[in-house]
């Protein structure tokens, strides 16, 4: 059967007649032509992209089969809030996009929210800036990603504050005129101190008979006692040493693999405290709040952003009675392990910390007695 009009010259019958052989096999290509964007080999993919307009994603897409499963849907989507959501799912990220309140100067900025803190800063936090920018309307920026740590500018128009440090929000560009990336991450310890460790650091009384806690044990400043003497004997003691806290300053150390110490910081509360409904505190749920005669002590340390990073803490630990190098300043927060020296350290926990440019630690620590 012939496959030309009837009007064929010789030479074009010629032709057919020479590739009579080849109809098989171009008859079996034809349905792989017809179906090849249903299941693409690979081969196939960087003409797809190219073909659907989409090779301006392909630097924050590893994984083409997605970009061409759900690139089309993005398009059609793309320059809205729903283009954000869809192109994030390409790299599995969920996000709220957070417009700006309309009287900032910069209106067309939005801010990611993020349910759960992203996995790393390099490549990620780049592929979601990327895709991010990609699919906001034209004439909208994204300002900011936060994930638990976000303290939001003070508005100070019209006042002598105006243009202040106070207007600025939290968080660390990575790159010149990038997004602002503001991440916190909470550990949290409940610890009961043993005898060793409090006689270790100083801070250890005897668990009380029935006589109560006798004179010669009472070498703790008298301004402590802030109790009746008519207490249980055993609530005395706790109320002791957890006040021996507030006179101390301590600092958490961070350690890694090899057990060498990453840096210190020091504690930014350390307050003896009860549990109660509202307390400025909390651990594991449960608010505390500060009081004189507090039977247990809250203390609790910050990192900066960039104060350490790209190096995994496997522990940490508190310290006590240390003492600053010469010339480390007393208002000094984050020290290096040659800036302190000395001390005792207690409540040593195990712990997988990747340190990071763009996440402030908070280590939390319950000690009870």
């Amino acid at each position: 059967m012939s496959l030309l009009p009837s009007s064929a010259e010789p030479f074009e019958l010629a032709i057919e007649e020479t590739h009579r052989g080849r109809w098989d096999s171009m008859n079996a290509a034809v349905p792989a032509i017809t179906t090849a964007k249903e299941n693409p080999p690979p081969s196939f993919l960087p003409f797809l992209v190219w073909e659907y307009g989409l090779g301006m994603l392909t630097p924050y897409v590893g994984n083409l089969y997605n970009l061409i499963n759900e690139g089309v849907a993005w398009e059609r989507v793309r320059g809205t809030y729903a283009g954000v959501r869809r192109g994030l799912a390409f790299i599995n990220i969920t996000a709220t996009v957070e417009p700006a309140w309309h009287g900032r100067v910069w209106w067309n900025s939005s801010q990611l929210r993020f349910p759960e803190l992203p996995a790393n800063d390099n490549p990620l936090l780049e592929n979601i800036e990327g895709i991010t920018r990609l699919s906001l309307p034209f004439r909208s920026d994204l300002r900011r990603g936060v994930f638990e740590y976000d303290i939001p500018p003070a508005e100070a128009d019209g006042t002598a504050l105006d243009e202040a440090h106070l207007e600025e929000e939290s968080g660390i560009k990575l790159k010149t005129n990038g997004t602002v990336w503001s991440f916190g991450r909470t550990t949290e310890f409940d610890h009961f101190l043993t005898e060793e460790e409090g006689t270790a650091i100083g801070n250890w009384l005897e668990i009380p008979e029935e006589g109560g806690i006798p004179w010669a044990s009472m070498t703790y400043p008298w301004v402590t006692a802030t109790f009746k003497w008519a207490d249980n004997p055993e609530a005395q003691r706790r109320s002791l040493m957890a006040a021996w806290f507030e006179d101390h300053e301590i600092f958490v150390a961070f350690r890694d693999a090899d057990d060498e110490v990453i840096g210190y910081r020091r504690a930014r509360a350390c307050r003896p405290v009860t549990p109660i409904f509202g307390g400025v505190y909390s651990l594991a749920g449960q608010p505390y709040a500060p009081q004189a005669g507090g039977q247990r002590v809250y203390l609790e340390a910050m990192t900066d952003f960039e104060e350490n990073f790209d190096v995994t803490a496997t522990s940490v630990a508190l310290i006590a009675n240390a003492d600053r190098a010469s010339g480390i300043p007393a208002g000094r927060l984050w020290l290096a392990p040659s800036e302190l020296s000395g001390g005792q350290a207690f409540a040593q926990k195990a712990v997988s910390i990747p340190l990071r440019k763009t996440v402030r630690e908070r280590i939390k620590f319950i000690v009870r007695f």
